[in-house]
């Protein structure tokens, strides 16, 4: 699996957006419009949600302007029924002038998010003249229950890096404010003495939010927040180091630079962060560690678009990521980190939808070459160790994991894909030393914690088992309360609750995966393995063939999992399984 799968993570009824402290722009919603939606809707792959106007695709959010989000609030709410153009001016641009220009303009904005056709729509149909109707069937989200909080810890070198506000006048640069604070996640881990809450969590969390309330849900002691505003050549970059505890601002600055000064900009924020948080000078390791291959600055974009598509795990997002990286190299063709990302696209790919030779052949090569260009880069050997695994070249993919290891001590990346890699080929005892390390240095990760828990009791370890079997269902709880539609958190969690004793509830979530994404491949997967350790034979050979028998999943890691022993001498599965490569 060759990216953390999050599609692309229940207590006190809360809802996230709703928590104290939380800001909420309600404008544009009509009074009373929304009493029968508790969290929010789903339509086709995508959640809508009604109290913060934020819309998800699996566990990938698709950023919407407020005008653009409060046309789709009151499209949803009064689904089947034609919204005229007036109400909706009434609900969205109350007692303000504007021209159709701008109600069109966010329907095309739309549109284009929710990948609809106008000429022949799924969600959004045109009434000609007279406004527009939500089409799509609507199924309403429960509100989950909140998330278990830590109390606000005053341990400022743990830290959370929001995703920055976008100030540019047109509002589109969100690719630019993810990217730069992704960019600042990855520079931290390579400071020793700093936990760095993951992507995964933090960017659950937008500016407006209050700051112990996100302190709390991330267990972090400070935050780094900040806004981007990007015209033209030009880049001005506020940040601001906030103490949860006590609100002060521990540093902050303006940068207004040009934006072929963007690499600077970002080794001085991170420098001064962890010269602020730990209280002396970086080493000469970690100022090494910070240095990132230079490139111009319009392939230096097109590598974060790239970046903003690949953790949301579908096909057509992986690709377009792909499409991103490969124009990055076409700009730039001696950039490492594209050449990396692109490695990981195709290698996602080919594990995961259909194991294609050229997509294998592509991970290789792109693996290859991002490791010539930068050999100190250490998730060039992340995705080099990736790559080779996938053609069971183990013994190869442990030695790049290692080589990334020395690299960065602290990649969550090259533990957790070092323990999927032993795994495969057998080490269990090896499986269960990587994914320990790996659940220490990201504690808001709840796969690292249930691996971990499957390797040890394969090894006998069942005490301990049991107890990072608990600590990770509380992690998938937690992301399921901030992103109920988290398809991975689901199924993995179904498996967990299993072992927990919890058989009732583990069905119940598996279901709630499969009515979410009932195509992909991960649930139905994780779904036929809780139906045969509950001894149901012909139900997971069922979800079994919807899978194995188009080829897609990994036969090494079948080999060795105990959840497939119930099945393996039946013809049915040994037939199923010489499908795969």
């Amino acid at each position: 699996m060759p990216i953390a799968m999050t599609k692309g993570t229940e207590s006190h009824p809360s809802r996230p957006g709703n928590q104290p402290g939380f800001r909420r722009d309600r404008a544009g919603t009509e009074e009373g419009s929304i009493t029968s939606m508790e969290q929010g809707v789903r339509f086709g792959g995508y959640r809508f949600d009604i109290d913060t106007g934020r819309l998800w695709f699996g566990a990938g959010e698709i950023r919407l302007t407020p005008k653009a989000a409060a046309v789709l609030n009151v499209l949803v709410t009064h689904a089947g029924e034609p919204v005229s153009k007036e109400r909706l001016f009434a609900a969205v641009w109350s007692g303000v002038a504007v021209s159709d220009d701008a109600l069109t303009s966010c329907v095309q904005e739309l549109r284009k998010a929710l990948d609809d056709d106008p000429r022949q729509p799924r969600f959004i149909e045109t009434r000609h003249r007279r406004g527009y109707r939500f089409v799509a069937s609507l199924a309403t989200v429960a509100a989950p229950t909140a998330p278990e909080t830590h109390p606000a810890t005053a341990d400022v070198t743990a830290i959370g890096v929001l995703p920055f506000a976008d100030m540019s006048p047109d509002r589109d640069q969100d690719y630019l404010c993810e990217g730069l604070a992704e960019e600042l996640i990855s520079a931290l881990t390579h400071i020793d003495g700093l936990r760095v809450a993951s992507r995964t969590a933090s960017f659950q969390f937008r500016g407006g939010a209050d700051v112990r309330a996100v302190g709390q849900q991330l267990g972090v002691g400070t935050l780094l927040e900040g806004s981007v505003r990007k015209a033209d050549d030009r880049l001005r970059v506020t940040v601001q180091l906030v103490e949860v505890v006590t609100g002060y601002h521990r540093w902050s600055q303006r940068f207004d630079r040009r934006l072929d000064d963007v690499f600077a900009i970002q080794d001085e924020i991170a420098e001064s962060v962890a010269t602020s948080l730990r209280g002396n000078l970086l080493s000469r390791r970690e100022k090494q560690a910070l240095v990132r291959p230079p490139t111009r600055a319009d392939a230096y974009e097109y590598y974060l678009r790239g970046r903003q598509h690949l953790p949301r795990m579908t096909k057509a997002e992986l690709q377009k990521s792909g499409e991103m990286f490969a124009r990055a190299i076409e700009l730039d063709a001696a950039y490492a980190p594209a050449y990396a990302g692109l490695a990981m696209v195709h290698a996602t790919l080919y594990e995961w939808f259909g194991a294609q030779a050229e997509d294998l052949v592509a991970a290789e090569r792109a693996s290859e070459r991002a490791l010539e260009l930068a050999p100190g880069m250490a998730e060039a050997h992340v995705a080099r160790g990736c790559a080779l695994a996938l053609s069971s070249r183990y013994a190869d993919a442990e030695r790049a994991f290692e080589q990334s290891i020395r690299i960065n001590p602290n990649l969550f990346d090259a533990y957790y894909y070092s323990g999927r890699t032993n795994f495969a080929r057998g080490d269990i005892t090896g499986s269960a030393a990587r994914f320990r390390k790996a659940e220490e240095l990201r504690r808001d990760d709840f796969q690292s914690p249930l691996l971990l828990s499957q390797s040890l009791r394969m090894l006998g370890s069942l005490e301990e088992a049991a107890q990072a079997n608990r600590e990770g269902i509380r992690r998938a709880e937690h992301v399921l309360a901030l992103n109920p539609a988290d398809s991975r958190a689901l199924s993995l969690g179904a498996s967990a609750l299993f072992h927990d004793g919890q058989t009732t509830r583990a069905l119940e979530w598996s279901r709630r995966s499969l009515e979410l994404y009932p195509d992909d491949m991960s649930t139905l997967v994780n779904a036929a393995c809780l139906h045969s350790k509950l001894r149901q034979k012909e139900e997971a050979l069922d979800l079994l063939e919807r899978v194995f028998a188009h080829g897609l999943g990994k036969r090494d890691w079948v080999e060795h999992d105990p959840d497939y022993d119930i099945l393996r001498a039946d013809p049915r599965f040994l037939k199923l399984l010489a499908r795969l490569k």
